[in-house]
């Protein structure tokens, strides 16, 4: 059973953490996050996104008797998890409850879904990093919670954070249909040097003041997301994984088109058939990005895929400047991936042989060309909702900047 020294030794922790919360800036997603609208929330994305700090702002706005509590912490780690939110529950009056980190306990499914059955009336919101041992339970209790996905900065939240300059989000219908006229807006609101800024070192909340080492952060981060993560579905040794940071390398450096499993499997000398499952894990954990390839709009090759990083801001990591287009068509796909709010591989996004991305949105296709130096609109002639991307904010009627993407509200 859970002690009373164990308890006021968390209470004790959960007020010093509030004490250093401001909500000068909230993220966009935080009205989605309302357990009284919705049930028991599971909030879920990557490592380092910023999910502590937007629950902790949540609870500091909370006029119900809180608690927080993470599941990682040494304190909590050999009691039960029913037990000690009973406790709350019965002894402390806690009415609205969060949970960090709740995948690092033992049976965290079965506990949570008795919670879940036995306090009707606790407002409950638990929330890990990135792994496929939550994915597949939010799937078992998908009766019983409201999944979120957080996903990194949006452009609009980084003007917000950094620029003091407010813009609205657009649906992906009216970047599509009123494009022109949101450029034409957005002129005078930034300017160029925003947009690289952002795409160079603003995806993760702790860039503040750490743009010296910000790269640094996002390699040793992905780093422990591959020898903490990975290890927990795959069985790999560890010349294994030492081998799969040379993945990156090599993802980074060069262009989706030359890659292949074959290729790459050779290039880091593991087995194509190992490559294939740590790629497809990698997808699942939010650390890449795979989009099936085809020939021809409905000619799907299955098996055959093409590899970006989950995260521009990488591709400065990996210092890959002459890899420039492929970071922003790595931008293009992962706007349209919140959209479908989708960690795994999407058949509403594949990449076609002869151009960048066709990405099918409530039964149509919409073709897009991320502009380089030798495409031309060519490419596109005759093709229904065919656009070109480009880098700047010159737009027409086939014509998007690449920043609007920037701009796509999740669904």
């Amino acid at each position: 059973m859970a002690s009373i020294q164990i308890i006021e030794s968390l209470k004790k922790i959960y007020e010093n953490l509030l004490q250093n919360i401001n909500d000068d800036f909230c993220r966009d997603r935080e009205n989605k996050i309302d357990p009284s609208k919705y049930g028991p929330i599971v909030l879920v994305w990557e490592r380092w996104v910023g999910k502590t700090y937007l629950l902790l702002q949540k609870l500091k706005k909370q006029k119900k008797k809180s608690f927080y509590f993470a599941a990682d912490n040494p304190l909590v780690q050999w009691i039960s998890l029913f037990d000690l939110v009973s406790k709350l529950y019965f002894d402390y009056g806690i009415r609205y409850l969060v949970i960090d980190e709740i995948n690092k306990w033992e049976d965290w499914m079965g506990n949570l879904k008795a919670i879940i059955d036995s306090f009707v009336d606790l407002e409950l919101i638990v929330s890990g990093s990135s792994s496929l041992d939550l994915y597949k339970g939010t799937s078992d209790l998908q009766r019983r919670i409201y999944k979120i996905d957080l996903f990194p900065l949006n452009f609009v939240e980084y003007l917000e954070y950094e620029q003091k300059v407010q813009l609205p989000l657009y649906s992906f219908e009216e970047i599509i249909d009123n494009h022109k006229e949101i450029s034409y807006d957005l002129a005078t609101k930034f300017d160029k040097k925003d947009f690289e800024n952002y795409l160079c070192y603003w995806f993760y909340p702790y860039f503040k003041n750490k743009k010296e080492i910000y790269h640094n952060l996002l390699l040793n981060n992905l780093k422990k997301t591959i020898l903490e993560d990975l290890p927990t579905f795959m069985n790999l040794q560890t010349s294994s994984l030492a081998k799969i940071e040379k993945l990156f390398y090599f993802i980074a450096k060069n262009h989706p088109s030359e890659l292949n499993y074959k290729s790459l499997a050779e290039k880091i000398g593991i087995p194509k058939e190992l490559l294939e499952s740590i790629v497809y894990y990698l997808d699942q954990i939010g650390v890449v990005n795979i989009a099936i390839r085809t020939n021809k709009l409905t000619d799907i090759i299955r098996k055959e895929f093409k590899i970006f990083l989950w995260n521009p801001n990488m591709y400065y990591a990996y210092k890959s400047s002459d890899n420039i287009w492929t970071m922003r068509e790595s931008f293009v796909l992962h706007a349209l991936k919140k959209i479908n709010k989708s960690q795994v591989v999407n058949e509403n996004i594949i990449l076609p042989q002869y151009w960048d991305i066709i990405y099918k949105h409530k039964w149509e296709h919409y073709l897009f060309e991320v502009w380089w130096k030798n495409k031309t609109s060519k490419q596109i002639k005759n093709i229904k909702n065919s656009f070109i991307v480009v880098d700047d904010l010159i737009w027409s009627e086939n014509r998007i900047p690449l920043r609007l993407f920037g701009l796509v509200k999740e669904s």
